[in-house]
């Protein structure tokens, strides 16, 4: 007889087009331990799951429904508010944060001090990979040109003119956004690094109309609008990346993912991390971005206990360690930390550094809205690089409006008051 129930898992697109045949392998142990459970895994884009996440609110009959979601962390508190999410301490009155680091937790909450509604899964800290091959072709130094966003324009300069990838790509800096765009998570630390920022410490309104924060967003452009690095192109195919050998630099939150299990494969992946090199973010020893991918069970799961046991296998179990190793994440304890970055020794101080200056989006209840504000904003700024028609006027311009728009939302929801 096969499974009577069936728990759905929506998880993003954590390993490309491998996310669903690793994401079973990992729970293999799971699956047995339970054998009258059945799992569905749906992948979701952040834009999708976000666009689904809605619709279950808006009708409480619509399927599929999922049991456990993933969700960028500060998500929760939007989530929470709207009453999508399970109170995670009425399945398990015995929960306890204090396992992982205190920067994720306030995350974890709808609130300061609130209920907890979400788990941390694995974590991601901004740093700036490098090819060593490319550089020395380049005349550039790692050490002395790569410190602060001057030196890496210049390195892309050299890099421009001097370096073609294996795929014939000429754009030094890979874009570590899977849509090829630009987002609020990518310029923060940039923004940060100007020693700008998105929010009033108290969360009250937006700082976007600064000329610290507006300086940190061009310094972030200037990549796309010199040609450096590239915007999403007419195939619809998955970015190219550095590890594919598509570009000689890469800012990424991860580690290189998991040798393949075939000979031939494992052999050239081998002399690929080989020439590998990272720095901390290139922002002169200002802020960069720590972020968590959370786990959380919807307000109306129909199989609560079930959904809260697979995401203690997921964000406390083996299952959980050893899926964060296959696709390059940290995971989101510091012991966890620790034991993976011991692995890459060439890449583990770059990764210390960084999570020495590592901060977190601030934890707004709205914040998962006004991010996607910012990132139309961004988006909209994006065409017009394509167009040839993006200036600082403009730049300006756009930041402006969405600080007016961040503006009546934080009015609107008292986060701040």
């Amino acid at each position: 007889m096969g499974p009577v129930r069936e728990l759905q898992l929506w998880v993003l697109p954590n390993n490309g087009y491998d996310t669903v045949p690793t994401m079973r392998e990992h729970l293999a142990p799971f699956r047995r331990e339970h054998p009258g459970l059945g799992l569905g895994i749906w992948v979701r884009t952040e834009e999708s799951m976000w666009r689904h996440l809605f619709r279950l609110l808006k009708n409480p009959r619509q399927k599929p429904r999922p049991d456990l979601v993933q969700i960028p962390s500060h998500w929760t508190g939007t989530f929470a508010r709207l009453g999508l999410l399970q109170e995670l301490g009425a399945l398990d009155p015995a929960l306890d944060l204090s396992r992982w680091p205190a920067a994720l937790r306030d995350h974890c909450r709808a609130g300061e001090g609130g209920n907890v509604y979400s788990l941390p899964w694995w974590i991601g800290v901004r740093v700036l990979y490098y090819r060593k091959d490319a550089l020395r072709r380049a005349g550039v130094d790692p050490v002395s040109d790569l410190g602060d966003w001057e030196g890496l324009r210049g390195a892309c300069r050299r890099l421009a003119a001097k370096w073609k990838s294996s795929t014939g790509r000429t754009h030094p800096v890979a874009n570590p956004n899977p849509r090829e765009s630009i987002s609020l998570r990518d310029v923060a630390p940039c923004v940060w690094g100007r020693g700008g920022d998105f929010f009033a410490s108290d969360g009250s309104r937006s700082l976007l109309q600064r000329e610290a924060s507006f300086r940190g967003v061009v310094d972030y452009f200037d990549l796309v609008r010199n040609g450096w690095m590239p915007l999403k192109g007419p195939s619809g195919l998955a970015p190219r990346d550095l590890f594919d050998g598509s570009a000689a630099m890469q800012i990424s939150g991860r580690l290189p993912r998991g040798l393949p299990g075939r000979a031939v494969a494992r052999r050239a992946a081998e002399r690929a991390r080989e020439e590998l090199g990272a720095v901390p973010y290139p922002n002169a020893g200002g802020r960069t971005l720590l972020t968590s991918q959370n786990l959380a069970i919807p307000a109306d799961s129909q199989l609560p206990r079930e959904s809260f046991a697979l995401l203690r296998e997921l964000a406390f179990g083996v299952s959980g360690a050893s899926y964060a190793a296959a696709i390059g994440a940290l995971p989101s304890t510091e012991r966890g930390t620790d034991e993976a970055l011991q692995g890459y020794p060439a890449l583990e101080r770059a990764f210390r550094n960084s999570l020495d200056r590592a901060r977190m989006l601030p934890s707004i209840g709205s914040f998962g809205t006004l991010e996607k504000v910012f990132d139309r904003t961004m988006d909209r700024l994006v065409q017009e690089v394509v167009g040839g028609r993006c200036d600082e006027r403009s730049m300006r311009e756009e930041l402006i409006h969405a600080g007016a728009e961040i503006d009546y939302i934080l009015s609107l929801s008292g986060d701040g008051a």
